[in-house]
């Protein structure tokens, strides 16, 4: 099954609208997104320099039931995290454009083996670019799926499935 980059241009709405939230004709309601028992054991790492989408990925991946999500700032930075982190990062979900290292430097240092054990780690990448040279260059480094901000929680659940089963 491939799966095709998700562009911006397939949202129905480019009001923000928080995941736990849908919109109805009388205005926003509450919307519980049941959690994952398959996701369970999964620890990831977001890789992302904006805030809010640090933010708005971590609760996506906590409503699908994710065990535990560490953040870094850049490509640096999640080097270092996870040669230091004390449970093994099962996926990482990393943005291309960042200060000091960018994503396909990080996959590239990542897939040469700069930190020990992540060589093959399954790795989301998640852009606000949708452009065929990043598509390319995902496939160069051996990305598991390529996500275009902001994703979906289906669509973000389905993409972890994929990588984690590849």
């Amino acid at each position: 099954m491939t799966l095709r980059p998700i562009g911006l241009t397939d949202c129905k709405s480019a009001a923000p609208v928080r995941p736990s939230e849908r919109q109805t004709e009388k205005g926003l309601h509450r919307r519980s997104h049941m959690a994952e028992p398959e996701f369970a054991h999964v620890n990831v790492m977001v890789v992302e320099d904006e805030a809010f989408t640090q933010g708005l990925v971590q609760r996506l991946l906590e409503s699908l039931g994710i065990a535990s999500v560490a953040v870094a700032a850049d490509g640096t930075d999640a080097l270092t995290k996870l040669a230091a982190a004390d449970r093994r990062i099962h996926l990482v979900i990393c943005d291309i454009e960042m200060p000091k290292m960018a994503g396909f430097e990080f996959i590239r240092r990542l897939r040469f083996g700069a930190v020990a054990g992540y060589k093959d780690v399954p790795v989301v990448m998640l852009t606000g670019k949708d452009s065929e040279k990043n598509a390319q260059n995902a496939r160069i480094h051996r990305v598991s799926e390529f996500l275009v901000k902001p994703p979906k929680v289906s669509t973000l659940a389905n993409a972890i499935r994929h990588a984690l089963a590849t």
